[in-house]
């Protein structure tokens, strides 16, 4: 009976967690930060790994090595098996274990899209006809590597429409690859309106329709999905190769008037406010240097307002790659949903395995 009660407790703390995931509406853009760093994350680690039974805790930790660290997936779990543990299984204690380890690494923005997210995924719940796993406890946490104050690990956040990717202790500070996308893109849930990646797709909404009269920014081709993503085994093309010189990256981001350039910061910004300030800073810092800005290519393809699938939108600098698409929606084909992916062609999975 104790153990129903206590499940239960823990069910309403994440249907609390994912209705308060709409309260600040993505109203501005400012996103605050837990003291962060990897003493922090290793602490709060530790501690949710002490709240678990035995078998979760020989589920959340697996070993420091490409494989595991390479298994993730933006698709929902009947399709993509995940490792780890899943937050829907954890009672109301290793809930509140678990919701203080997400503040060491993620800003109150990359809290909030978690939710919203998740949230999405409550919403597509009745409508999953075919058992294919849209459910907002679908959800997996797992540790890449023994948590340690000073060897290198990552923390996994893995589910439908989201991998977040942050590793400690590695050779370069990192919060990727990171995947976030939504479907549905616009919903309710016990009257509370919802917009999950509304900050993602308006920056680069404002990108690509400042870019509507530059034909340089065009990119060949057609788009289905973004091109450095995942699949159902995981981040298989890991090391990834990207496009070199100038041909085919899209228009040079020297080339913008300083308007259009403040623009696609502000778009980078998007994705790299999502961790937390000790992880975000010195990337920014990194991306947005004159060296870096000055060999950065901006491109799109599709719809400027982002209206239709196909929509594309490219942020490709020495090590800042995002990618932004609009596909059809899976549930309800009349409408889109999104795909987004911010890697780092330095210091995914913190460097830790590069060729």
């Amino acid at each position: 009976m104790a153990h129903r009660r206590t499940r239960r407790l823990a069910a309403l703390s994440l249907a609390a967690s994912l209705m308060a995931g709409a309260a600040a509406a993505h109203e501005g853009h400012d996103c605050t930060s837990a003291p962060g760093g990897a003493a922090p994350a290793h602490a709060a680690a530790k501690a949710f790994l002490d709240s678990l039974g035995p078998i979760q805790g020989m589920t959340a930790v697996r070993t420091h090595s490409k494989q595991a660290a390479t298994r993730w997936s933006n698709l929902p779990l009947a399709l993509a098996p995940r490792v780890g543990v899943r937050l829907g299984d954890l009672n109301e204690a290793q809930t509140k274990t678990a919701n203080a380890l997400l503040k060491t690494a993620l800003s109150s923005c990359g809290i909030q899209l978690l939710d919203d997210i998740r949230a999405a995924d409550a919403a597509l719940k009745p409508l999953d006809r075919d058992a294919i796993g849209w459910d907002a406890a679908n959800y997996f946490v797992a540790f890449i590597g023994e948590p340690s104050a000073d060897k290198p690990w990552s923390l996994k956040v893995d589910g439908h429409h989201i991998a977040l990717n942050i590793t400690f202790n590695a050779p370069h500070v990192s919060a990727t690859p990171l995947f976030d996308g939504v479907e549905p893109v616009e919903f309710k849930l016990s009257d509370r309106a919802y917009e999950p990646l509304a900050p993602q797709a308006g920056a680069m909404r404002a990108v690509a329709t400042a870019l509507v009269g530059t034909p340089a920014a065009k990119l060949d081709g057609e788009f289905r999905d973004v091109t450095r993503g995942s699949t159902p085994d995981g981040d298989t093309d890991f090391p990834i190769t990207y496009p070199q010189g100038a041909k085919g990256r899209g228009v040079a981001y020297r080339a913008l008037p300083p308007a259009q350039q403040a623009l696609v910061r502000a778009a980078m910004g998007r994705w790299v406010e999502l961790p937390n300030d000790a992880i975000a800073k010195p990337l920014m810092e990194d991306y947005t240097s004159p060296s870096a800005l000055a060999q950065t290519y901006v491109g799109v393809a599709g719809a400027a307002d982002l209206s239709k699938p196909g929509s594309y939108v490219r942020i490709d600098g020495p090590r800042v790659w995002i990618e932004f698409i609009v596909q059809p929606a899976v549930a309800d084909e009349t409408k889109v949903h999104y795909h987004t992916i911010w890697r780092d062609k330095l210091a995914d999975y913190g460097g830790a395995f590069a060729r």
